[in-house]
């Protein structure tokens, strides 16, 4: 499954149509949400009958008697025999729904049960039937314990995206497709990057803050690359990266490039004046509108700044994505097998704890430097570089290995310790083999360097990896040697990953 963006061009007429969809989606999701948990309470899955029964909103569960029946309780009474129902009185109310699912949702929510509501019927059942789906995969990834409880979206959460998990109707012509109730839109190099053999599975509407984006996901031909017999460790560090010639490459922080200008927009956003806070409900559609009687055009100023602010995250994360995209794209081309050491980002990125003295009073823990720590770690984005070069190994068949910093060898520890004796950059991330056959980017270079001189051939042995960032994880990020062809650290690596796994 391979998913394509394109930039849409829509004129005035779609943007309003676009952005009242949005909204609906908001009002839908809520409504769902509402009725899932009211069946919730009030109704639970008979094991014995295998259908939903009326329950009592207090949690019950089963116990077996000496027979071995299943026997319905509350836990609410301390001693045995448990009660069969529950001593407070609530007041049962039928649940609207037929059953917590995606179909007993569509079926609630389908267009001729609200022929009352004119703005509801407006929405494309398709779109409708994509956050119905969202939520019930929420709901139910909730009750079996992988993510927290969905949550209620309020006014100011706005909703971006407009799903359609059913999209092989839609038709393509050339630069042109087919959207519901939208009609034609124009669709820049809709030609050229997707191919007319491969049906769209979904379709998505996506509002950014610099334009509205198509994104077509489907089953596209897989082009497998040659076998290099080669392989490569890499230890996923945060402030450096470098290459065989010994070349120091600093990553692109996007975030602190930018940093100065979004304090400067922010400064200024808080100084504005804001909109009206008085609410006027609109009953036709059923949203809450904020706006001025008397000003309509209150705080126009202050949305104008907000928006450029919004920009230049989305440019950030955009630059940050593509960063991510070429360093994986080019690990998974050269190297047959990869060995990656993970570093526990949620472990290093929490917040210092409090340090009290006898006195009772708060001592320094240095949590302003481990905040400023932290933003660089973050900025990096790691745990998304590491997802895609998964995702493309996978892809291509290659070879790929996660290794935890606790699991790494004390043979590789103690080479690295004195490798470590040689390397001048404590804080850096050695990747071999990296220039070979790479074009280098404009950020890479420094002022009276070109490509030849970062591409030329690496030292005989080439170096080991090393990420460093605090000295306590300097010793955990311990990366590895990936020179010439496979060498034996790759079936090492794995023997010690198996035998971890078996406790």
């Amino acid at each position: 499954m391979r998913t394509v963006e394109f930039k849409l061009n829509l004129n005035r007429y779609q943007q309003a149509k676009v952005d009242s969809w949005l909204a609906i989606q908001r009002w839908i999701w809520n409504q769902g949400l509402h009725l899932v948990e009211e069946f919730n309470s009030f109704s639970t899955w008979d094991k014995v009958s295998q259908t939903w029964v009326p329950c009592c909103p207090i949690p019950w569960t089963y116990y077996r008697n000496s027979v071995g029946q299943l026997i319905a309780f509350t836990r609410i009474a301390k001693k045995k025999p448990y009660r069969m129902s529950c001593p407070i009185p609530q007041v049962y109310r039928k649940p609207v729904l037929e059953s917590p699912t995606f179909f007993g949702l569509l079926y609630y929510f389908a267009q001729k049960n609200h022929s009352d509501k004119p703005w509801f019927c407006d929405v494309p059942c398709r779109f409708v039937a994509g956050t119905l789906k969202s939520l019930a995969d929420a709901w139910t990834a909730y009750k079996s314990g992988k993510r927290q409880r969905p949550c209620y979206k309020q006014y100011k959460d706005k909703f971006r995206t407009l799903i359609n998990n059913n999209a092989k109707p839609i038709k393509i012509s050339g630069k042109r497709i087919t959207l519901p109730k939208l009609g034609k839109v124009t669709v820049k190099t809709l030609d050229r990057r997707w191919l007319k053999s491969v049906p769209i599975v979904t379709l998505k509407i996506v509002k950014e803050p610099s334009g509205y984006y198509l994104q077509l996901s489907g089953c596209f031909p897989v082009n497998k690359v040659k076998p290099t017999n080669k392989a490569v460790g890499v230890s996923l560090g945060y402030s450096h990266l470098t290459t065989d010639g010994e070349k120091v490459v600093e990553p692109p922080n996007f975030y602190h490039k930018m940093e100065k200008q979004l304090a400067q927009l922010q400064r200024q956003l808080s100084r504005q004046q804001k909109t009206c806070p008085i609410s006027t409900y609109n009953p036709s559609s059923g949203e809450h509108f904020l706006s001025c009687p008397i000003n309509p055009g209150k705080g126009a100023n202050r949305a104008k700044t907000q928006r450029k602010i919004s920009r230049l995250h989305e440019k950030i994360r955009r630059s940050r994505r593509a960063t991510n995209h070429k360093i994986s794209t080019y690990l998974v081309r050269e190297y047959d097998a990869i060995a990656i050491v993970k570093p526990e980002i949620k472990r290093i990125a929490r917040k210092p704890i409090a340090i009290v003295n006898k006195l009772g009073e708060f001592e320094h823990n240095g949590a302003n430097h481990k905040a400023e720590f932290n933003k660089g770690l973050l900025n990096n984005s790691l745990g998304q570089l590491s997802g895609l070069i998964e995702q493309k190994a996978s892809v291509q068949g290659r070879k790929l290995i996660s290794v935890s910093p606790k699991d790494i060898p004390d043979e590789l520890k103690q080479c690295a310790e004195k490798r470590r004796e040689q390397i001048q950059w404590s804080r850096a991330v050695y990747s071999t083999n990296f220039s070979r056959r790479y074009r280098a980017w404009a950020w890479e270079l420094t002022p009276g360097e070109s490509t030849e001189t970062l591409n030329q051939e690496p030292p005989q042995g080439g170096l080991f990896c090393d990420a460093g960032t605090t000295s306590n994880f300097i010793s955990e990020s311990i990366g590895f040697c990936g020179v010439g062809d496979i060498p034996e650290i790759i079936p090492l690596l794995q023997n010690q990953s198996e035998a971890n796994s078996s406790y």
